[in-house]
């Protein structure tokens, strides 16, 4: 994987990939981000000029990912609560390396002052090997312009209703429903973003956790999920046009597997042009299929 753009966390123990109940989840105000008046302010003044340049955007709650433990085939994710506007405060802050230096100086932590909004991204594999990949539009609040897998955000309000973050009770957070909603959350991002009928979907399995180095070490968990359709009737789908989030993406690309199994040199130019996610994403799928397929 490239040291530039993303760094593996976790990769799966189980050729069926890691399954809800491999997964365990650790609430803790200690593992939220910390505060200081200078940065509050600082990333109130970036939201107010995000909003001007991209008015969709949305400051919903997220989780956050502080760390992971692995026991055996067990995860467990140790995660605190953040919002998108603090993401966009932090992680995508053009002061970020400042921010992460200031995390190791006060607590030994780079990501100490970052949002980290835990992300969710699929390799969505259809029935004749392909993968799906998606022309991130200017409406999106990153990476636009690129190539990306689809994905998203695990959403807490789905658990405790559209309260702030910082009104979150975490002890009101049960790990059983924050794991369901954590693998929930993927499926209807490809439903969404791809119009794929749910349906047609299996269940997905994690493959790893990878942390983006260019989005300040926002962690990503990323998906296997397997597709009954084939490419030409996923394509066909996506272009009806009536997914919930076409906003989001101005095209798709169905990618053969075998340029999957030898990225990057593949196909250089498609390479170059895709989110550092999607990057990560294929690395980590290689890493599973020489463990356990091949």
């Amino acid at each position: 994987m490239e040291a530039s753009t993303s760094s593996v966390i976790y990769t799966t123990k189980s050729k069926g990939q890691t399954t809800p109940s491999d997964v365990r989840v650790k609430f803790d105000h200690a593992y939220n981000r910390k505060k200081m008046a200078s940065i509050e302010k600082d990333i109130e003044d970036i939201w107010k000029r995000r909003l001007a340049e991209i008015p969709s955007l949305f400051n919903g709650t997220k989780f956050r990912l502080h760390s992971v433990e692995e026991k055996g085939e067990t995860l467990t994710l140790n995660m605190g609560i953040t919002c998108y506007k603090d993401f966009q405060g932090t992680n995508l802050s053009e002061d970020v390396l400042s921010l992460q230096g200031r995390g190791l100086c006060d607590y030994d932590d780079s990501q100490a002052y970052m949002s980290d909004a835990l992300g969710v991204g699929a390799l969505v594999q259809t029935a004749d090997d392909h993968i799906v990949l998606l022309f991130r539009s200017r409406n999106c609040g990153e990476e636009t312009e690129r190539w990306d897998r689809p994905g998203g955000h695990s959403e807490p309000k789905n658990l405790v209703g559209p309260i702030q973050s910082d009104e979150i009770d975490l002890l009101e957070l049960k790990g059983d429903a924050v794991v369901e909603e954590l693998f929930n959350s993927i499926v209807e991002e490809v439903i969404s973003e791809v119009n794929i009928p749910a349906d047609t979907l299996e269940q997905p399995g994690i493959l790893g956790i990878q942390r983006s180095n260019l989005s300040g070490g926002k962690s990503n968990v990323e998906f296997l999920i397997k597709c009954k359709l084939k490419a030409s009737e996923v394509e066909s789908l996506y272009k009806q046009g009536c997914q919930a989030e076409a906003y989001e993406s101005e095209k798709i690309v169905l990618l053969p597997m075998e340029k999957v199994l030898s990225a990057p040199s593949c196909d250089l130019d498609l390479w170059n042009k895709m989110t550092a996610g999607a990057k990560g994403l294929l690395s980590l799928y290689n890493i599973y299929r020489h463990r356990y397929i091949l």
